[in-house]
């Protein structure tokens, strides 16, 4: 007979880092596997001689970006609505203004760069692009434009330009609007975090004590009901002796895991939306005045390749890697789940935790609506 796993605490001892979760599932296509290998095959075909972009004109970039949108979040300046996202979001006047910026210091470097970002869309001035920049000018506008710290500039390179993969990430850089730390990563290089200057360290934390667990929530346009029913337990266990926040930029939160000064940070929201429609739809449509809001992978990407090179461990809900996600994919179906830890062992109780709350609340949902 099987023997189903406890589920419970984590041990408090510390555990060592490393990249690889354990998935809770898995799911495979059957019968994609040649036109995976033909796709790959295809991208190294694309790549091969070109070098990645630099390190500097990353940071450079970020640089010149920040450099435009700082004085407006400490002046608390840019806070009118100009647009809506095609994905449902907002689009501040100092959204603008940091897409002005990016799109000045594209045109001046005349690179052969196409860029995504989440007001522009795919764009490029490039004949024959060899580079893609993912871009989100300002990840956490809601915190810049009320001059808190909690907002980035975060960028992402690869040298695939159609349909690119997290796995085909080449570099990423995060920069703080409003402070002066820079993360930076590369593939398969450690992550580096440049503060006044001086190179440090990632330090993940070793954490697996609930009580004194330091995470983070990500809320905005999804239903804040389904959320923190599902959160509920976790944040009155922690919120005491450790520390519970709602962090509106994911991108923020995933640097605080490499700074130490998060254990975890989750985005649970969608889950409810693809398990079951029918009950979920119509909150995210009233969160969201009408769109389905939700983390988008290119909004992630820049962040995830940093923890990832940091050491920390990251999958959807359902324990699956975000190696074949596409990146530049809207659509709410493509909306994804995060769980991310400082180490393995935390996040493999919190995949535990979450997927049984997520479906408690669902079970819930379904029979209220059932005897209605």
């Amino acid at each position: 007979m099987e023997t189903k796993r406890k589920r419970g605490r984590p041990r408090k001892s510390s555990t060592s880092q490393t990249t690889t979760a354990v998935p809770m599932k898995k799911k495979r296509k059957v019968g994609l596997e040649g036109r995976q290998a033909s796709e790959e095959e295809q991208k190294l075909a694309r790549i091969k001689g070109e070098k990645i972009l630099s390190k500097d004109f990353l940071i450079e970039l970020a640089l010149h970006i920040k450099q435009t949108v700082e004085p407006l979040a400490r002046n608390l300046k840019g806070k009118e609505i100009v647009h809506i996202a095609p994905t449902g979001d907002p689009t501040f006047a100092i959204d603008q203004a940091a897409e002005k910026a990016l799109l000045s210091f594209l045109r001046a470097s005349k690179l052969p760069i196409a860029y995504y970002s989440e007001d522009s869309g795919y764009s490029t001035y490039a004949r024959e692009p060899k580079y893609l920049l993912i871009v989100d000018p300002i990840d956490g506008t809601r915190a810049a434009k009320n001059g808190f710290e909690w907002c980035t500039v975060s960028i992402a390179s690869t040298r695939v330009i159609e349909r690119p993969t997290f796995r085909d990430l080449d570099n990423a850089c995060v920069v703080e609007l409003l402070s002066d730390r820079i993360f930076y990563a590369e593939r398969g290089e450690k992550t580096i975090i440049i503060e006044d200057g001086v190179k440090k360290r990632p330090k993940p934390s070793n954490n697996t004590d609930l009580e004194t667990l330091s995470w983070s929530l990500t809320v905005p346009g999804r239903p804040s009901t389904l959320i923190f029913n599902a959160a509920s337990k976790l944040i009155d266990l922690s919120s005491l002796r450790g520390a519970f926040y709602v962090c509106n930029s994911t991108s923020y939160s995933l640097t605080r895991l490499v700074t130490g000064q998060l254990d975890a940070c989750v985005d649970i929201a969608i889950k409810f939306l693809k398990d079951s429609p029918e009950v979920a739809k119509d909150k995210f449509l009233r969160s969201g005045k009408g769109s389905i809001i939700g983390p988008a992978p290119y909004d992630l990407c820049p962040a995830l390749l940093i923890a990832q090179e940091a050491g920390c461990v990251f999958t959807n809900l359902d324990g699956d890697s975000f190696d074949n996600t596409l990146l530049l994919d809207t659509h709410p179906e493509n909306f994804q789940t995060l769980v991310a830890a400082s180490n393995s062992e935390l996040h493999e109780y919190l995949l535990d935790f979450f997927h049984e709350r997520v479906e408690k609340v669902i079970e819930m949902l379904q029979r209220r609506t059932t005897s209605q």
